[in-house]
């Protein structure tokens, strides 16, 4: 596969990002943490911001297989979360769906921005943590209210469901959970069914998500990365462009609206 040079970005990569989104027949955009770091919600592998540097290995293991030890990294998180506001790349994509330029949006952030950025169906595989759900009576409740109900005598104890009494979880996939069946299904469907695959802010280390890019690279798409620090898949990548993502988005989409003009 002819690839362009990984490294920064250029302009001319810039107008065949453009380019190649304008002409695509099914553009597929999978997205990962990177993107929403911009609106102040940390990621997970940067060294001194990510979540991982705030913990031993240990902890990190049983933080996210145990919904009780995952409060800690929601009293952590869950405020950053839900005064984050969609930045210009969350705004951009789903200005690309609108236009019918993208045909699907696929996720992993759990924080909820591209629907309040207006993308108006995300394929969400890890859930969305702006909503808690109680695992007796199976009520849904908004999580900014609950967060801010909680007392900070119950600091280290999980909230409990205001109609029950039961446990409330937020509604995450944690390591060992099975991935929401349907948007999984579709998400592997929209996947081999594209011919431009654009991978956004993913490291994409983690499985069955990083799978994704191969389906569609299996069914002949073209693959494009834009990302902040290097994937595993960069070398099977026809273009990688390195750098902030609300920059490069901001560049991309101004490169489409001269060619549609």
């Amino acid at each position: 596969m002819n690839r362009e040079s990984i490294g920064e970005f250029t302009e001319e990569m810039i107008k065949k990002t453009a380019d190649l989104l304008v002409n695509s027949k099914h553009a597929v955009i999978l997205t990962g943490a990177g993107i929403s770091t911009e609106s102040g919600i940390p990621d997970f592998r940067s060294p001194k911001t990510g979540l991982w540097s705030m913990m031993t290995p240990s902890e990190s293991m049983k933080m996210f297989t145990d919904h009780k030890i995952f409060w800690k990294i929601v009293r952590e998180i869950g405020p950053k979360i839900i005064k984050a506001k969609p930045n210009k790349a969350h705004k951009i994509i789903a200005q690309l769906e609108e236009m019918k330029i993208v045909k699907a949006l696929i996720t992993q952030n759990i924080d909820g921005l591209h629907k309040r950025a207006g993308s108006p169906l995300p394929m969400r595989l890890h859930g969305d943590a702006t909503e808690f759900m109680c695992v007796v009576c199976h009520g849904r409740f908004d999580a900014k209210e609950i967060i801010q109900k909680h007392k900070p005598e119950d600091d280290n104890l999980p909230p409990t469901c205001p109609q029950c009494g039961g446990q409330l979880i937020l509604d995450v996939v944690l390591f060992g959970e099975n991935l929401p069946r349907g948007a999984w299904i579709e998400s592997v469907a929209q996947s081999e069914k594209s011919d431009l695959f654009i991978v956004i802010g993913s490291s994409l280390m983690v499985s069955p998500a990083n799978q994704l890019p191969l389906y569609a690279l299996k069914y002949g798409a073209k693959l494009i990365i834009i990302n902040n620090s290097p994937t595993d898949l960069d070398d099977k990548a026809q273009m990688v462009l390195r750098g902030q993502i609300v920059e490069v988005m901001k560049k991309v989409y101004k490169q489409i609206k001269k060619i549609k003009n």
